[in-house]
């Protein structure tokens, strides 16, 4: 699953790139936080999975995965064959690692290291794995991090932590947790794993709250096999800069509309003003298949003809029989179209995809997630008006706020 509105609203479009305010700025801020907390829940998750937000429309909470202690010195899968000597890790103790500077974490071996038994009778190349830091986000809740492991060449490892570090501007470290070893979900023919997991935000020497701006770096530790070999290793991402403390709960531009385990619209006439903008759906027949194309229509009022910065696929919120948000159908596509809505019609299309809200108010998406029933379905999508000419032929600019387009609800059903 890709909903991508972060980048769906990001730019609202390279076409228009000419006609952005500072009202698109904000607007990309907010969707940026939004997106970010929307992520695929893998497969198989670390023990300990903590929800840290409620779900509002697209603001869609990232599992938190915290265990506390100490990365050990594994020894790798219980199907492997033992490891020869040396092939341990001196282990990253969090409290140790408090006030150290990068540079003597690295004289001491505990930022790269890689190991292999003396088993290994085929070629190898001399590439090791490395450790990236995809992208962290923060609200007034709580702060995560994205993390990637890239494997080296022929490697299945089958266990994987991380030691998340967040230094000061001199490469001191000024607060640190650990995740522990845990499964490693790497299907067939794949380059790389990730997880997301908490950052710290308060000091590893007092408590006292993170503010101002840091650097975060990921270690990754890895054990497994590599054509056939054991192996084990570890190795830190670059720095990645941010900035932490003093953010404030963004207010929600669409007033809350769709929220994970919260009453849906009481009826089309509740809505929020879309500013002249509509939309009609084009659902697919039940039952709802993954990848479903969802076709809308975004058409403009009263004669108008209306130039606006859209979301170029249709997100579909899920009504239950009791009346609360149960889910979420989110489109495939990254863009971002100019349209212009009026005698023609302006139409965005994209595949879909399910995410359901669990008992915490979390969105839990993956291929693997079905639900069953009928449910009351409101497609939408967003939008920023750049111009609208009435039809009396008057042309004026509109307040450059976002907008939520919503279509007449249907009911669809799902067949787990």
């Amino acid at each position: 699953m890709s909903f991508d509105l972060s980048r769906a609203l990001e730019d609202l479009a390279e076409t228009g790139a000419s006609r952005r305010t500072t009202d698109d700025e904000a607007l990309t801020a907010r969707v940026g936080l939004m997106a970010s907390r929307i992520r695929r829940r893998r497969a198989a998750r670390y023990a300990g999975t903590v929800a840290v937000a409620a779900c509002a429309v697209a603001a869609l909470a990232v599992g938190i995965a915290n265990l506390p202690g100490v990365l050990p010195d594994g020894t790798g899968p219980a199907t492997s064959p033992d490891p020869a000597p040396g092939m341990t890790l001196d282990p990253i103790d969090t409290e140790q690692v408090c006030g150290l500077a990068l540079t003597d974490l690295e004289a001491r071996g505990l930022l790269a290291h890689h190991a292999e038994s003396a088993e290994r009778t085929t070629p190898t190349t001399a590439d090791a794995g490395f450790a990236e830091v995809v992208g962290v986000s923060e609200d007034a809740d709580a702060a995560a991090v994205e993390l990637e492991y890239f494997l080296p060449s022929g490697a299945e490892p089958s266990k994987l932590g991380w030691t998340v570090l967040v230094v000061d501007a001199e490469g001191v470290v000024v607060g640190a947790l650990e995740t522990g070893l845990g499964p490693a979900v790497t299907p067939p023919g794949a380059t790389s794993t990730g997880t997301t997991t908490t950052l710290p935000t308060t000091s590893c020497a007092g408590d006292e709250p993170l503010e101002g701006r840091f650097s975060v770096v990921g270690v990754a530790e890895a054990h497994g096999v590599r054509d056939g070999v054991p192996f084990l290793e570890r190795v830190a991402s670059e720095p990645y800069p941010l900035e932490l403390g003093g953010i404030e709960e963004t207010p929600d531009p669409f007033g809350g509309l769709f929220t994970c385990n919260a009453p849906g619209p009481e009826s089309i006439h509740t809505l929020p003003d879309a500013g002249g903008l509509t939309l009609a759906a084009d659902l697919p027949a039940a039952p709802w298949e993954p990848g479903a194309q969802i076709v809308g229509t975004v058409g403009a009022a009263d004669g108008a003809t209306i130039l606006a910065n859209v979301s170029a696929g249709v997100t579909v919120a899920l009504v239950d029989p009791d009346g609360l948000v149960a889910g979420f159908l989110v489109p495939d596509t990254v863009d971002v179209e100019l349209l212009e809505a009026g005698d023609k019609p302006a139409t965005v299309s994209a595949g879909s995809s399910l995410a359901t809200c669990d008992p915490d108010g979390q969105l839990v998406g993956s291929d693997e997630v079905t639900i069953d029933g009928t449910y009351t379905a409101w497609p939408f999508v967003t939008a920023v008006l750049k111009e609208v000419v009435t039809a009396e032929g008057e042309a004026f600019t509109p307040p450059s706020e976002p907008v939520i387009v919503v279509a007449n609800p249907v009911e669809l059903a799902f067949s787990g």
